[in-house]
């Protein structure tokens, strides 16, 4: 009877329509003010004030993009794609998410060695990243944020080469009793933005709605940020 429950969750999960909590707040996100500031910080860090202003006028361009930097983690992703390109692609969210798996691509072929294709992913990490993308979609219609790792060991995920690229890391379950591995997403917009992107893959072959199992106009809200990728 004195516990608190906290429940976080999207706007979109509709938390207030199951629940009747006593207080309600909403994450307002960056203002223009936070975001000026976020950028400065960032670009003097890594000795490279110069470019703070170039892409602050950049960002004052686009609408859309005024829009998803008010989230931390996209202006942090824009920021990161600035300072290795100073040209990035900013117009849409599956845009910066494509530029990002882009960059991280590159700096692994330049770690490892490898030859960076002019067009397109090396065919070993396309593959990797589309099987990721199917545990991803599978994950999500579960309504989880983590993939089992026993999963990803029957699929012969190559595990290995994505904890390398940086979109997941490792971790153990909360059990005490039943510990396990697991792989967690950096954000679940990139567990979405990897499911959108093997969707769109196999829609070729396969009918949309039965393969996002979208049977309810709840079920499509529920995976409305998949569906924008």
């Amino acid at each position: 009877p004195k516990s608190t429950i906290v429940i976080t969750s999207r706007p979109s999960a509709g938390v207030q329509q199951h629940t009747e909590p006593d207080c309600l707040m909403h994450i307002m996100g960056f203002s223009p003010q936070h975001v000026k500031k976020y950028v400065q910080q960032y670009f003097s860090i890594v000795g490279k004030l110069e470019q703070a202003e170039a892409l602050l006028r950049t960002l004052n361009e686009s609408q859309v993009v005024i829009d998803l930097i008010h989230t931390p983690i996209f202006l942090l992703f824009v920021c990161v794609l600035w300072e290795e390109e100073t040209e990035m692609t900013t117009g849409t969210t599956t845009g910066l998410y494509n530029s990002l798996l882009t960059d991280l691509v590159r700096k692994h072929c330049k770690r490892e060695g490898v030859d960076m294709p002019t067009d397109g992913l090396p065919a070993k990490v396309a593959d990797a990243l589309l099987l990721l993308g199917k545990l991803a979609l599978e994950a999500l219609l579960r309504n989880e944020t983590m993939i089992d790792f026993t999963e990803g060991e029957k699929e012969n995920m190559n595990w290995e080469l994505l904890l390398k690229l940086g979109v997941v890391s490792m971790e153990m379950s909360a059990s005490r009793l039943h510990p396990r591995k697991q792989l967690n997403f950096s954000h679940k917009t990139m567990q979405e933005f990897l499911a959108g992107r093997y969707a769109a893959h196999a829609v070729v072959d396969q009918d949309i709605v039965e393969l996002l199992q979208l049977t309810s106009i709840s079920n499509a809200l529920e995976l409305s940020n998949l569906l924008q990728f």
